[in-house]
């Protein structure tokens, strides 16, 4: 992701290579269809339960205090709708789910985004340093990364930061985190429609709507299906024994290491430094500060909740 940071900032990504860069997000979810293979079914019912407890109770503060503090400090509904999305579920995918719904105005979006990612550059340097000093365990940190970042990129990002892992042995936080991670997403058709409801009560009609061809369907977490199917089939056998793992899962295992790789670079060149320099005045503040709170208790939950 740095490295794509500084091929997108310092050269450019020319226009031809654009609609490459753009198939990053296709990368990430193939590789998340193939993490399916470091579970079984008795491995998403023991953690599923935590995991729903857990980020439904992240989920609904940090959706109602993002509202109420961009309300404090004069935010339009829109912006805040669409910012409180972004900060509740799953960043950048949830306010681009969100901005028609709400009828987001082109800026509001684009300063939801750029402060989404702006938490998210912090967050990838700050997590793995926090978790370290802590001593949180490799699951204890894929649950706070699961819970308190809000991209999913960022979370697969800074749990192979902490816990790389091998073929041989998968990294425990990716596992964790992940899990966490698909669980907040699958929340995300139910906070838009709160938000729509939101919107409809608090925006006149003639607010101008965002610019942006996609709905709420479109952008529906398809790729869990695909994950469940590979855990389906992890679970009977498809690909062979799992301890110690077969030669066709330690294929995979190494499949899904580079399509993140490659996913995780091509985010990185479209993080535009000169656009979050931009982001600035209410939306980075309303942002920074859910963020920040978001962080810090999900820390503290983790340490005082969940065990090593």
């Amino acid at each position: 992701m740095l490295l794509g940071m500084a091929v997108g900032n310092i050269w450019g990504i020319p226009s031809w290579a654009r609609p490459g860069v753009k198939t990053s997000r296709l990368f990430i979810k193939v590789g998340v269809i193939l993490l399916g293979s470091l579970y079984s079914i008795a491995d998403l019912a023991r953690l599923g339960v935590t995991a729903v407890i857990f980020i439904l109770s992240f989920l609904v503060f940090m959706l109602l205090f993002t509202l109420w503090l961009g309300r404090k400090v004069g935010m339009d509904p829109s912006a805040a709708a669409t910012l409180a999305a972004g900060t509740a579920v799953c960043g950048v995918s949830a306010i681009i789910a969100t901005a028609p719904a709400v009828r987001a105005k082109s800026t509001d979006v684009a300063y939801s985004i750029a402060t989404i990612l702006s938490f998210g550059l912090v967050a990838l340097f700050l997590f793995p340093l926090v978790g370290t000093l802590v001593g949180l365990s490799p699951h204890q940190f894929g649950v706070w990364a699961g819970t308190g970042i809000m991209n999913s990129g960022q979370v697969l990002a800074v749990c192979l930061t902490f816990d790389p892992g091998t073929a041989a042995r998968p990294s425990e936080s990716l596992k964790t985190g992940e899990i966490y991670n698909l669980t907040r997403v699958l929340f995300l058709p139910f906070v838009v429609l709160f938000l729509a409801i939101y919107a409809s009560r608090n925006l006149p009609p003639e607010e101008e709507e965002a610019n942006i061809s996609t709905g709420l369907w479109d952008r529906f977490p398809v790729f869990v299906l695909g994950f469940l199917a590979v855990v389906f089939l992890t679970s009977f056998g498809f690909f062979g024994p799992t301890s110690p793992p077969s030669r066709e899962l330690t294929i995979i295992r190494h499949l899904y290491s580079w399509f993140f790789a490659i996913g995780l670079a091509g985010q990185g060149m479209e993080i535009s430094l000169a656009e979050l320099r931009r982001a600035g005045g209410k939306p980075l503040l309303v942002g920074a500060v859910a963020a920040a709170l978001r962080a810090v208790l999900a820390l503290v939950a983790v340490i005082l909740f969940v065990p090593r």
